[in-house]
């Protein structure tokens, strides 16, 4: 590598390919972490504990991965190697699995982007405005559609989206040219994503399903917690944490799974039983929360059976910590003594046993569910292709793997997004400033960055901080240490502690954002070629206009997207309420698993916006509740008599009527003699269908009336002459 001092061209960057690189930071933190609100934290506490063992090797392999991206492109020699370098860092990850699945999705997405490039920029090159509106509206439209997929193969949609826009804006110029960067962009990319891949795979490779059976076991552990919480009533902010954990904690292990694909061997038979257990596992939400409130009213009724209690108590023994595992036959025994209980041959006459009545069938279903997730946490630990037993909680194959999509917040984001390279662009054109290419870059990523959070903007000021600081890093190695540097060896060598620093960011969650904003823009500032050039003027022109740009894009966002917590948890409600509505009106059960399904996707989302609010559950877990209780009512009708079914329909009428028209009181007050009297009739027959249509009744009205007084049942014999 020869130092000169002469040539016109900054550190070999030329004004469009400094800025390419920026697209990829968008992308990998939408789907890394996404979670984080409205704070990201500078350096967190936590962040500062020195490193573990295998943080020091994901960022030794990532470092070896730089260097060795690095020597094949200054061997071939390709255009521009710190493309190279800088995808590295972008699509490896702590997880082979996931590195890979990085890595195809970006062939994928940088093939998409340059191609909508290649097609849009010699088309429209003779009019500047329609090629920004295409070019705006093309990565407009991309960032739209990778918010509605919440999965990690966003990643392709953002991808293409700013790699049009990154590659397209360079060349308005030169639109001849557009065919050959886009060809060495790819090549540059592919050299980067395989050297990741390859060090990721062979050098002490980490692997996803270990992971996952880990995640699942600490799960497992916050789930008691969470349950024994339900028996014990406990209610506040650190109950409802506990909760909140759950969601997200099955949020993560969801997004890990999808990387096992990508696993070495593929996992098919782990991937379906995870897919099995998510249901359950985001059902046990609801499920403790009901639990919860029985035990409330049932204390406030003079407290359960004596019977009941013992059930209650074995079952909270059971859910102790035990570091010799947990015993399967005792909760076999405990799930055989329940079901006795619950199909005891007598008539619930009062308010009491029908409260208790509905606990019993609760802790039914939490022991179910716990076992279910002990079989498939036993199957993962003995080996995938061991054989697996039934599950037992079968309600829970009726919900769909259905995700949640907000197709109002993916248009505000994308409009957003078009506001924003519009504005920079008007900027750029109007001034004729030289280097405005490189402020409609850093506007395009910074402004789409943290499209999935509420508000933006604090996480745009973090990462312009340490834009600002991969400036100053630059400029040493620029000025000060690449001049002496005249080969390879030395110049690996001088790297080595930056990317080593790099590395050990990118590998922790709460510095994920550090190291990817200096490892990105310091390879971009430097422009790392087979020959160094000293420009100080481009140098500093350029850092003038990233600055610039981050600034306008939090100007934007902060003028048209500052959204709050709350703000979103209103709109899950109120989403939550039209898909009860629907769940009242649905026809077929293929319906009832897709409304199941998205209702459930909906706590994942809650978790961390709830967190934000205060750790407050708001009344998506009850709304949650009176979605079962109804499902419970249309699946039990079938089975009850005539005159039962009557009841039955008469609440679902009403329900259906009060989703779809409001929360009007004089609404709510209909409901309640209609559930009362429903109660009244279903309550002296002894069918499997009428305890489930119970069930959906109490359900209901402790859901829909939680401080109402008890009802006053009349004698079963009145409306048994009715009835005939």
């Amino acid at each position: 590598m020869r130092s000169t001092h002469s040539s016109p061209r900054a550190f070999g960057l030329d004004k469009s390919d400094r800025k390419v690189i920026y697209t990829d930071l968008a992308t990998i933190f939408k789907i890394e972490i996404a979670d984080l609100q409205s704070q990201v934290p500078i350096f967190p506490g936590s962040a500062m504990a020195f490193p573990a063992l295998h943080q020091w090797i994901f960022s030794i392999k990532t470092l070896i991965a730089a260097l060795l991206a690095l020597l094949i492109s200054l061997w071939i020699p390709l255009a521009n190697p710190y493309w190279s370098v800088a995808t590295v860092y972008i699509a490896s990850n702590p997880l082979s699995g996931a590195t890979r699945s990085k890595a195809i999705f970006r062939v994928i997405g940088t093939l998409l982007g340059a191609s909508a490039a290649i097609v849009m920029v010699p088309n429209l090159s003779n009019a500047p405005v329609l090629l920004v509106i295409a070019l705006a509206l093309w990565s407009s439209i991309c960032l739209y559609m990778a918010m509605l997929d919440r999965t990690p193969r966003s990643y392709i949609f953002m991808l293409a989206g700013y790699t049009a826009a990154l590659i397209g804006f360079p060349t308005v110029n030169v639109p001849g040219t557009i065919f050959d960067v886009a060809l060495a962009r790819t090549e540059e990319i592919i050299v980067g994503i395989l050297c990741a891949a390859v060090v990721s795979s062979i050098v002490f490779p980490r692997l996803v399903a270990p992971v996952i059976s880990q995640r699942l076991k600490a799960w497992l552990a916050n789930a008691d917690i969470s349950a024994r919480d339900a028996l014990q009533m406990k209610t506040g902010a650190e109950a409802d944490a506990h909760r909140l954990r759950l969601a997200a904690d099955t949020g993560e292990i969801e997004n890990l799974a999808t990387h096992l694909v990508y696993d070495a061997g593929g996992h098919p038979e782990l991937m379906r039983r995870i897919r099995e257990v998510r249901p359950r596992m985001l059902m046990l939400i609801p499920i403790l929360s009901s639990i919860s409130d029985r035990l409330l009213e049932l204390s406030l009724l003079g407290g359960p059976s004596s019977s009941a209690q013992q059930l209650v108590d074995r079952l909270a023994i059971w859910l102790q910590p035990n570091d010799g595992g947990k015993n399967v036959e005792a909760l076999d025994a405990l799930r055989d003594d329940l079901n006795t209980a619950i199909n005891a041959n007598r008539i619930r006459r009062s308010w009491h046993d029908l409260v208790e009545l509905s606990l019993l069938m609760r802790l039914r279903d939490l022991a179910a569910i716990r076992a279910d997730c002990l079989e498939v946490t036993r199957s993962i630990d003995v080996g995938t292709t061991s054989p697996l037993r039934s599950l037992s909680y079968t309600f829970a194959d009726s919900a769909a793997a259905t995700h949640h999509r907000d197709h109002g917040i993916a248009l505000l984001s994308a409009l957003v997004s078009f506001a924003t390279i519009s504005i920079v662009c008007t900027f750029w054109i109007q001034l004729s400033w030289p280097e405005g290419g490189v402020a409609v870059m850093m506007a395009a990523v910074a402004g789409n960055l943290f499209s999935a959070q509420d508000n933006p903007v604090p996480s745009i000021v973090v990462f312009a901080k340490w834009a600002v600081v991969s400036i100053f890093i630059s400029s040493i190695y620029v000025f000060l240490v690449l001049p002496h540097v005249h080969n390879y060896e030395t110049l690996a060598l001088v790297l080595t502690p930056a990317l080593l620093l790099f590395g050990l960011c990118v590998s922790k969650p709460e510095t994920l954002l550090i190291g990817l904003s200096l490892a990105i823009n310091v390879a971009a500032m430097i422009g790392f070629q087979v020959k160094f050039n000293v420009d100080t003027a481009a140098f500093l022109n350029n850092a003038i206009a990233m600055s610039a740009g981050v600034i306008l894009a939090a100007t934007t966002a902060s003028l048209l997207r500052t959204l709050g917590a709350e703000w979103s948890i209103h709109r899950l409600a109120q989403a939550n309420r039209e898909t009860l509505a629907e769940i009242a009106n649905a026809q077929s059960a293929r319906d009832d698993a897709r409304l199941t399904g998205v209702m459930l996707d909906r706590l994942i989302l809650l978790a961390p916006r709830a967190k934000a609010a205060g750790h407050r559950i708001p009344g998506a877990i009850g709304e949650l509740r009176e979605g079962f209780n109804i499902l419970d009512l249309r699946r039990s009708r079938e089975g009850l008599t005539p005159y039962s079914r009557r009841r039955i329909d008469a609440v679902l009428m009403m329900l259906k009527r009060y989703y779809q028209k409001g929360s009007g009181q004089s609404a709510l007050d209909l409901i309640l003699p209609a559930i009362n009297r429903a109660l009244a009739v279903v309550r002296n027959e002894q069918s499997t269908a009428a305890r489930n249509a119970l069930l959906g009744l109490v359900g209901l009205r402790r859901s829909l009336f939680p401080d109402r007084t008890p009802p006053q049942l009349p004698h079963a014999p009145e409306y048994l002459e009715a009835a005939q």
